[in-house]
């Protein structure tokens, strides 16, 4: 498929993906599919990630999704996140169906718990994508440690999967060391495996912090080859309200705890230092 291309989006989670994928897919095109998240690879995983493996569908379901797809109306989504994690070869198949529809030259699959994939699941994808002669690249936005963190404690408590602490400050400061909190917050990790699979041409790192900058669009849109939208910055997805601010003695504290992330971060993207206020904690 000549000039067909698939994004490979790997996050981080509350760093933006959504507005993203939200920019690619209204480009001329351009056809995400059914999903805004497939979340169909960091099942794998296990721990933090076992709760994205889909149950089996039931006989009656399972009739009913495919009567759909018969008549050309959407499938389920969970029936077809299952299909796809029970036979990787029809996620592969379902991309390359997309991009097999007049006029269709750009997909993807952009979730954010992907930035937990290790470098042989990133390479797994990545053949399965080019058996069918498709271009790979990959996307990875990232944002200050300390201001995802508290983000992602806000969501999780709106949601109800958090226990109410006695103040947000003291539930932060039991959540930010666990294993949920740092299966999404090791940029370091989801650096080094991407550079192990993807050449530098073929992949895009970015700061939430500047994403939605004329710069920050700019460079988005070049990487991927479409439009300059200069009014997008303006458009919120998927956006949730402030999670508060926070004591400089717990922001010193998350940021010298995950100070290989900054680091690691830096050395990619040396505007790191002035664009996270909290890299002052630990790049001095």
């Amino acid at each position: 498929m000549a000039d067909k291309r698939f994004f490979l989006g790997l996050g981080g989670q509350k760093c933006g993906s959504s507005w993203i994928q939200a920019y690619l897919n209204r480009q001329p095109g351009a056809d995400f599919g059914r999903l805004g998240e497939y979340q169909v690879w960091e099942s794998d995983l296990g721990s933090v990630f076992a709760r994205y493996r889909v149950p089996e569908p039931s006989a009656w379901q399972k009739i009913r999704a495919e009567a759909k797809r018969r008549m050309g109306a959407p499938e389920p989504a969970a029936h077809l996140r299952w299909r796809m994690q029970t036979n990787r070869d029809r996620y592969f198949a379902y991309f390359a169906g997309l991009l097999e529809q007049p006029g269709i030259t750009m997909t993807g699959d952009i979730t954010p718990s992907y930035a937990a994939l290790p470098a042989p699941l990133m390479q797994k994808i990545k053949y399965g994508v080019e058996a069918s002669g498709i271009k790979v690249k990959c996307l990875f936005s990232m944002r200050d440690p300390v201001a995802r963190l508290r983000s992602h404690y806000r969501m999780d408590l709106d949601k109800g999967t958090a226990p109410d602490p006695v103040d947000f400050e003291s539930g932060l400061r039991g959540f930010y060391p666990g294993t949920e909190a740092a299966a999404r917050s090791r940029y370091d990790m989801t650096l080094d495996a991407i550079e192990q699979v993807f050449a530098p041409e073929d992949r895009f790192l970015c700061l939430f912090e500047e994403m939605f900058t004329p710069a920050g669009i700019a460079a988005l849109a070049g990487f991927a080859d479409v439009p300059v939208e200069a009014e997008a910055g303006g458009r919120k997805v998927n956006a949730r309200g402030s999670a508060g601010g926070i004591s400089d003695e717990l922001s010193a504290e998350i940021a010298r705890h995950y100070a290989p992330v900054y680091e690691a971060a830096a050395r990619r993207l040396p505007q790191v230092a002035e664009a996270w206020p909290s890299a002052r904690y630990v790049l001095g």
